[in-house]
């Protein structure tokens, strides 16, 4: 045997409780009652005492490759600091994605630590067309489609412009494949042209930034996209949801169409930050930081089980591409590293979020929406081996120069001081930070090949 993971209080959707994990094979072959793993040999022991045993987190959100090949390295070692153990991870190209995929994954089997998965972004009709061969060859399960990028918004990311129509045969392609997700940023970018033009001639902020993309135009196209998706039969996901607006156009959405798959996805820096932030242009994302009142509106749909996943939507974009005109900066930034330590801060110590809807929406919803509902997700036996132990009462300033991201020596949560962090993370009984220190090999990291029967 391998591994044994003993006096810790293991968290799971269901509760908190003592129990000992005994790993074998990279799995969790039994949860015990403290103790009585005592005499089974194993090569290691791990004392969890005073500490909190997470399932690791699975990050539905990421961008490793927009800061650089190298990403893979670095960006999968910054989220296995935070406790992550599992990446999906967006490709994006208007040409060929047999070609993007095969590069896809030589980087981040070369170079990343953790488990990943592939989300594809459709965005021309033979991308329709070649639909069940990325099922069928890569086991690519889920994609996204850009609602804003309409004429050339998104030709930086390579995403060709289109409209309804190809959004409504989109989430009809999804529809045809029982448990296959159809992604949505949700955005009504003709809308933002028209408020951007004055806005942007006169001012250089943060708040003005957020004015040109207010929250209707998030609410507006959530609730085209999700009434599209369901008359289309699509498993319908909409990503980074930032606003109050946003997640009453969803409840909306719902109620006329009561027995559709509607999801919904939150970020770490929607649930901490506001336009009014100091931090400026690092802080740009699309959709924008908004106001206490959709923070507020964030948490309860987290804690109401409205909004089921939280992704980091993590790109490595570098201080220097970050400083500047708020008009004129890239949108992202890294966050993956605090998905858990913002849930466990902000959420439980200062909200009284319970500890075992952090486990379901950081661990066990996003592994059930993209079909790793089966290996990943949960401590019980028989699955993966992807733990966190966490010290709960620990408090530490966010530092960005110990993370090991390529973006380094910034976060838009610099200097902020948060109460819950990881001490040790394993993925598949590997251990990837240990007391602190990251101990990980590059290139150990899986592809997760998923079914859609799986969901």
């Amino acid at each position: 045997m391998e591994l044994i993971v003993e006096n810790g209080l293991v968290v799971t959707p269901e509760g908190v409780a003592a129990y000992d994990l005994l790993v074998d094979e990279g799995k969790i072959v039994a949860r015990s009652q403290p103790g009585a793993l005592r005499d089974v040999a194993v090569d290691r022991r791990i004392d969890a005492s005073g500490l909190h045993v997470f399932p690791g987190v699975i990050d539905p959100h990421t961008h490793f490759g927009l800061g650089g090949e190298d990403d893979w390295e670095t960006e999968s070692e910054s989220a296995a600091r935070g406790g992550v153990t599992t990446v999906l991870n967006y490709v994006m190209t208007s040409g060929s994605y047999q070609e993007a995929v095969e590069k896809e994954l030589e980087l981040a089997g070369s170079k990343s630590c953790v488990d990943y998965g592939l989300h594809l972004c459709p965005c021309t009709p033979p991308h329709l067309d070649q639909f069940e061969d990325y099922l069928s060859r890569y086991g690519v399960t889920s994609f996204k489609y850009f609602m804003h990028f309409r004429g050339n918004e998104g030709a930086y990311l390579d995403i060709s412009g289109t409209d309804d129509s190809y959004l409504f045969r989109y989430l009809k392609k999804a529809g045809e494949h029982r448990g296959v997700t159809a992604n949505i940023h949700a955005e009504n970018i003709e809308v933002v042209w028209h408020l951007r033009e004055a806005l942007q001639q006169s001012e250089d902020s943060l708040a003005a930034f957020e004015r040109s993309r207010p929250d209707f135009v998030e609410a507006e196209a959530a609730f085209r996209a999700l009434m599209l998706g369901s008359i289309a039969g699509a498993r319908t996901y909409i990503v980074h949801l930032s606003s109050k607006m946003g997640l009453e156009a969803i409840e909306a959405a719902r109620g006329i169409h009561p027995d559709a798959q509607l999801f919904a996805e939150t970020c770490p820096h929607y649930l901490m930050d506001t336009a009014n932030s100091a931090v400026g242009s690092l802080a740009k994302i699309n959709p924008p930081l908004r106001y206490e009142d959709d923070v507020d509106a964030l948490w309860n749909g987290l804690a109401s089980g409205r909004i089921q996943t939280v992704g980091s939507d993590h790109a490595a974009r570098s201080r220097e591409q970050k400083t500047g005109n708020i008009w004129k900066v890239p949108a992202g930034f890294p966050g993956s590293q605090t998905i858990l330590s913002v849930l466990l801060s902000e959420g439980h110590h200062r909200r009284g979020l319970p500890l075992e809807t952090i486990a379901r929406v950081s661990a066990l919803n996003p592994g059930r929406i993209f079909g790793l509902g089966d290996r990943k997700g949960r401590l019980d036996p028989g699955f993966d081996a992807d733990l966190v132990l966490v010290d709960l009462n620990a408090e530490r300033d966010v530092t960005a120069d110990t993370w090991g991201s390529r973006a380094g020596r910034y976060s838009i949560l610099e200097g902020r001081r948060l109460r819950g962090w990881p001490v040790t993370t394993i993925s598949r009984g590997s251990l990837l930070l240990e007391d602190g220190t990251f101990v990980g090999d590059r290139g150990r990291g899986e592809y997760l090949s998923r079914n859609p029967e799986g969901v």
